[in-house]
């Protein structure tokens, strides 16, 4: 078995659609959004560790639909950058442990903790792959999420989805038009 370089690695990581997991997260998120009108708050919670906690799981099964085949690899066969990208993931993950305190003294504040701790990852996603908009989405969603929370509190439920989401609605459009452009540019050389 050859192995790739890690310039020819990160040019493969570049080239991916990254489609997958930000659809799963739109989708999740705006799930909680509806059910944030429906679910009485100790349900909501549930929902909220549930929903956040199985974004991969829906990502896994909406990458077969994009072509992105989004799987746990061994290491060995997997891309160095989607090792680093699922590090990062789980480090999004192990910060449920500052949620859980954090909740059980104010049950509001888990909306907003896990709406910033699960966009962390965008940050590192955009960095690896070079894309601005990523990095945005990661700021906005930070900063729209500490201004929401401490503003209003009581709608933590409603106002945090709906923040995840409108980032999402600008990140999604932008991503996809860079990876639109990157196939044109490869199909034409």
């Amino acid at each position: 078995m050859q192995h790739k370089s890690l310039d020819q690695q990160l040019i493969e990581y570049r080239q991916q659609r990254a489609l997958a997991m930000p659809l799963s997260g739109m989708i999740v998120w705006s799930l909680l959004f509806v059910l944030s009108f429906v679910l009485p708050p100790s349900q909501l919670v549930m929902a909220v560790f549930i929903g956040t906690g199985s974004i991969i799981y829906l990502a896994m099964g909406i990458s077969r639909l994009t072509g992105e085949n989004i799987s746990f690899k061994k290491s060995a066969e997997r891309n160095w950058f989607e090792t680093v990208f699922l590090a990062a993931m789980g480090m999004s993950f192990l910060t449920f442990s500052i949620s859980i305190p954090f909740f059980m003294e104010n049950y509001l504040a888990l909306p907003f903790a896990l709406a910033v701790q699960t966009g962390l990852m965008w940050l590192v996603h955009g960095v690896l792959a070079a894309q601005k908009v990523a990095i945005v989405h990661a700021i906005v969603r930070t900063l729209a999420c500490v201004a929401a929370f401490m503003l209003w509190p009581e709608l933590s439920f409603q106002i945090q989805p709906l923040i995840v989401v409108f980032c999402y609605g600008f990140s999604i459009p932008v991503m996809q038009r860079r990876w639109k452009i990157q196939q044109n540019l490869c199909a034409s050389n």
